[in-house]
């Protein structure tokens, strides 16, 4: 049997966008419910969903894969799953329950999700492409977020699966990064806007991290959720890191792989302008669409945040020409 469910809050975004850190931060909200993290093992274990099953074409489910037998499965999945911001258990006599879901993979099901939760709320956090990438090649690097060891024909991938994910073989780590955030961002814009405005809010991980406080409050009040004395003092502290941080945040922190990500910037820019359409439509301060050059950051930064984990023996940042060892590997 599953619990009556009202409007549930899904969050959306490509990964590594900070979706972990509104997530954590929104559950500890009294009014909502979670099922403690993300909902891999609720959707993934029915076996119709699984993508393994489906000969890992993608994370993608449609609307189409939301049947009336897949819909009780899943919202008895949750159901049973559960619990209370103080993590308390949640019984059936709670109902209306105020569920709160994320998972990057959502960014490719959310028609299928619109299916199966008809009345729900949708909450899309951007985040500027340079700095979004740069987290990505950082998680593929660190070995932390493999999703599908061995994925056949491919070998190790981390974080979200794409339709087309078998053309990125032999491609470098910043064009994997770009076309998973690609993907990601279009998909959402995608059925976004086949919805009422009414039915899904934006904001920027730039917006929540400088002001969580006025950020959260207009999220509580798109989501008819309390934002009382104390969730205000949970969101007027500078927000925690969250679970899956790999190293902590520092200004400027993308520089380190800016070589990198200014051959991919170019083919993003299509999707950054819709991004920043929509940002602006809404009055939101639109995302930075500048070519990216270390010419015009290495003044700012220190030189050992600006060629942390580059190899000795790659060629420097600073477009010399010359191996780091031989260039600015000799001055840190």
């Amino acid at each position: 049997m599953s619990a009556c469910f009202d409007r549930p809050i899904i969050i959306l975004s490509a990964p590594r966008s900070g979706s972990t850190l509104l997530f954590e931060v929104l559950s500890q909200n009294t009014a909502l419910c979670t099922i403690g993290g993300e909902s891999h093992a609720v959707i993934e274990t029915i076996p119709e969903l699984n993508v393994a099953i489906r000969g890992f074409h993608s994370n993608a489910l449609n609307q189409e894969d939301a049947t009336t037998d897949i819909i009780q499965q899943l919202q008895e999945g949750f159901t049973a799953q559960l619990r209370h911001a103080d993590g308390s258990g949640v019984s059936l006599s709670d109902a209306p329950i105020r569920f709160l879901e994320k998972t990057p993979k959502n960014s490719l099901r959310i028609d299928f999700l619109n299916q199966v939760f008809p009345d729900a709320l949708f909450i899309y956090l951007v985040r500027d492409p340079k700095e979004n990438i740069s987290s990505i090649m950082e998680a593929w690097r660190s070995n932390r977020f493999v999703t599908y060891p061995q994925l056949p024909g491919f070998g190790d991938w981390s974080l979200l699966l794409p339709a087309n994910w078998a053309q990125q073989k032999g491609k470098t780590q910043q064009e994997i990064a770009a076309f998973q955030w690609q993907q990601a961002n279009d998909a959402i814009m995608t059925s976004l806007l086949k919805l009422p405005k009414s039915r899904w809010h934006l904001l920027t991980y730039a917006d929540l991290v400088a002001k969580p406080s006025q950020q959260l409050a207009a999220i509580c009040q798109f989501c008819d959720i309390p934002f009382d004395s104390s969730f205000q003092q949970i969101c007027a502290t500078s927000l925690p890191y969250s679970r899956y941080t790999v190293s902590a945040p520092t200004p400027n922190k993308w520089l380190t792989n800016a070589a990198a990500i200014q051959h991919v910037f170019p083919e993003i820019k299509s999707t950054l302008r819709q991004i920043n359409q929509l940002l602006v439509e809404r009055a939101i301060e639109p995302l930075s669409e500048e070519g990216i050059t270390l010419k015009n950051h290495q003044e700012s930064i220190d030189p050992k945040v600006l060629y942390q984990d580059i190899s000795r023996n790659a060629l420097c940042p600073c477009h010399s020409g010359k191996r780091y060892k031989h260039c600015h590997g000799t001055f840190i």
